[in-house]
């Protein structure tokens, strides 16, 4: 962004320079010989700017691919996500939310266990999570 900054302040300040030579300068017939000198300058001072930015540019970029992340992490952040919006539309303060994770022999993902560290009773979490702590084991851990 500096480089960017750098050539608009400089072209800002070719322009008002020149723009100021432009306004003095004569008009008969020295007048067309000083505003092709004014306009060379100008396009000098552009790329002169220009090429003087471009060689501090930092040109290097990262190719790195972004991590890909796994079904299993998926599949607990869904899950995550679910707890902890049944959790907030009841008014229940949470601190964390664990699921426990198991992949079966035909590949797939398995909640095996959900773990909420909160300070609410536990039997208030459970009807707060009502269909969803059905199909999964909830332990709750009392702080």
């Amino acid at each position: 962004m500096s480089y960017f900054t750098s050539f608009i302040t400089s072209l800002c300040a070719a322009c008002i320079m020149i723009g100021a030579l432009h306004m003095i300068c004569p008009d008969g017939a020295m007048g067309k010989s000083v505003k092709y000198i004014l306009s060379l300058i100008f396009i000098v001072s552009v790329i002169a700017a220009a090429s003087f930015n471009i060689r501090n540019f930092d040109w290097s970029t990262n190719y790195s691919m972004p991590e890909i992340q796994s079904d299993e992490s998926l599949e607990a952040s869904a899950a995550r996500y679910v707890y902890a919006a049944a959790l907030k539309s009841a008014g229940i303060n949470f601190r964390e939310i664990t699921v426990c994770t198991d992949k079966s022999e035909s590949g797939s993902i398995i909640i095996s266990k959900v773990i909420i560290y909160s300070d609410c009773d536990a039997a208030k979490i459970r009807v707060a999570l009502g269909a969803v702590a059905e199909n999964y084991e909830v332990e709750i851990i009392n702080e």
